[in-house]
C-alpha cells in the first residue's frame, strides 16, 4: 500500500476568468499543513491563460514531474478549459515506464483519460486545490478526508446514489466529466471503455446538449461491453424549454441502458464531494448503491 508524500502541482488548463481573480496560494498551503511536500512547476505561475507555446510549455513542466524522482504523485492545481491542447506534447513511453497518478477534476479528465489511454496510468477525480478555496467556507472535511484516504493508500468504500438498475458489476472505473470525455471522441487519446464502470457528471450545461453526448457515448462501439454506470450530479444544468428536462434526459438515457446503473451519486461539481482513485478495478452493488475499490492506486 503506497503512500504519497510529495506532490507535484501541475497545471494543464486555461481559466476561465481573469488572472488576479485566481487564488492558488491557499490550496497549497493547506496541502502544506497536511504534511505534504509540495513542488510547483512554473507553468502554474505563468500559465493560467491561453498563450503562444502555452501547451507545450505546461507539457514540458508535467513530464518533469514525471521525471523527477522526488515526485510521488502529480496534482491539476486548476480546471478550466484546454487540457486537451496538452496531450499531443507529452512523452507516453516515458510515462508508461515512470507511472504517477493525476489527481484533479473537470477540464482535467483530458488529462487524466488521455494519459490513461495511452498508459494505462492511474488518476484520481474530485479535488482541485484551487477550486476548494472559492467560497469563504473553504475546504469541505469530506473532500479532505477523501483526499488524505487515497494519499495514504486507503480503499474507497462507500454508499451513496440511488438505485436505477440492480445487479453487480467490476470493471475499471472511468470517468468523470461527460463534456470532456464528450471532447476526447474522435482523437487518439479516447480511453478503452469495454469493461469498465463509467462514473459520469457534468454542470452548466442544457439538457439537450447532455442528452446529445449521452447519445454519443451510447453509440460508441465498445459501450455495449461497459458494465456499470455510477451517474453523479449534474450540477447547474439547465432544462430546455423544448427538448426536456435533465431530469427526462437521464430517465430516457436510463431506460435504453439495462446495466447496473445507480443515480445522484455524491460527486460532481459543487463543494461536497467524494474524491476517488480511478483507473483501477472497482465492485458496483447497485442494488445496494456500494461502490467499491478493489485495486490500489
Amino acid at each position: 500500500m503506497k503512500k504519497y508524500r510529495t506532490v507535484g502541482i501541475i497545471s494543464p488548463s486555461i481559466m476561465l476568468r481573469e488572472c488576479e481573480q485566481i487564488e492558488i496560494y491557499q490550496g497549497i498551503a493547506h496541502l502544506e499543513r497536511l504534511g505534504l511536500r509540495v513542488k510547483v512547476v512554473p507553468s502554474v505561475y505563468k500559465g493560467m491563460c491561453q498563450y503562444e507555446g502555452s501547451a507545450q510549455d505546461k507539457a514540458k513542466d508535467i513530464m518533469s514531474m514525471f521525471a523527477d524522482d522526488e515526485v510521488d504523485i502529480l496534482l491539476a492545481v486548476h480546471g478550466g478549459a484546454g487540457a486537451l491542447r496538452i496531450l499531443e506534447h507529452l512523452d507516453y513511453d516515458f510515462i508508461a515506464t515512470h507511472p504517477k497518478p493525476i489527481i484533479g477534476f473537470s477540464d482535467s479528465t483530458s488529462l487524466q483519460l488521455g494519459v490513461y489511454a495511452k498508459t494505462g496510468n492511474s488518476f484520481v477525480v474530485g479535488y482541485l486545490p484551487e477550486y476548494e478555496f472559492r467560497t469563504p467556507e473553504g475546504i469541505h472535511p469530506l473532500v479532505e478526508s477523501g483526499l488524505m484516504d487515497v494519499l495514504t493508500g486507503k480503499h474507497f468504500n462507500v454508499q451513496s446514489g440511488k438505485k436505477i438498475h440492480g445487479g453487480v458489476a467490476e470493471g475499471i472505473l472511468l470517468g468523470e466529466c461527460l463534456s470532456t470525455i464528450s471532447d476526447l471522441s474522435g482523437t487518439p487519446y479516447y480511453p478503452d471503455i469495454a469493461g469498465s464502470i463509467l462514473l459520469l457528471e457534468d454542470e452548466c450545461e442544457s439538457s439537450y446538449k447532455i442528452s446529445l453526448m449521452l447519445s454519443q457515448l451510447k453509440y460508441n462501439p465498445q459501450f455495449k461491453d461497459v458494465k456499470g454506470i455510477v451517474l453523479g450530479r449534474f450540477s447547474e444544468c439547465v432544462d430546455h424549454p423544448t427538448q426536456g428536462s435533465m431530469a427526462d434526459i437521464l430517465a430516457d438515457f436510463a431506460a435504453q441502458v439495462n446495466i447496473p446503473m445507480i443515480s445522484d451519486f455524491n460527486f460532481g461539481h459543487f463543494r461536497e464531494r467524494y474524491v476517488l482513485p480511478a483507473g483501477v478495478k472497482y465492485h458496483l452493488d447497485a442494488d445496494n448503491c456500494i461502490l467499491r475499490q478493489l485495486e490500489d492506486l
